[in-house]
């Protein structure tokens, strides 16, 4: 039996060679409130997108940080509901991305495939970005302590 992270993987890795069975990814969108990010604030997606990108603390990642704090900017301002919003297509909200990347100076083209990556996967609503979002400030139930009296 496969674990959830084994199967999302070999998914995504089927996905990129072209292997993705042959439905289509506009099928595959969860989008509007039907998604669990639907709610997640601009301030909450940027923190997910940093660490899905998973760049120490350094020029790479300060890129990043600038480029979403353009996505992010007032008369974008791409929060969880508006990227999953309906009317928006999947292609709009990557092209709005990594048009404010390209406006920062950020030419990776691994990053850029990785962001774009995190917009596709939010899109669809997938639980493995989960972790993400959780704010590590905040004990999780199986993290609290039990003290004995």
């Amino acid at each position: 039996m496969y674990s959830a992270c084994t199967r999302s993987g070999s998914r995504r890795r089927n996905q990129d060679a072209g292997l993705s069975g042959g439905r289509s990814s506009a099928l595959e969108e969860m989008l509007g409130s039907a998604n669990p990010f639907f709610n997640s604030k601009g301030r909450d997606v940027k923190r997910a997108l940093q660490r899905y990108v998973a760049f120490p603390d350094g020029p790479e990642l300060s890129f990043v940080k600038s480029a979403l704090t353009k996505f992010g900017r007032p008369g974008m301002v791409y929060t969880g509901a508006s990227i999953t919003y309906g009317e928006l297509l999947c292609a709009q909200v990557c092209a709005a991305l990594m048009e404010c990347a390209e406006s920062v100076g950020l030419t990776w083209p691994a990053v850029c495939a990785s962001m774009r990556q995190f917009i596709v996967e939010l899109r669809r609503g997938d639980d493995d970005l989960q972790p993400l979002f959780e704010d590590p400030a905040v004990p999780q139930p199986a993290q609290r302590s039990v003290t004995s009296e």
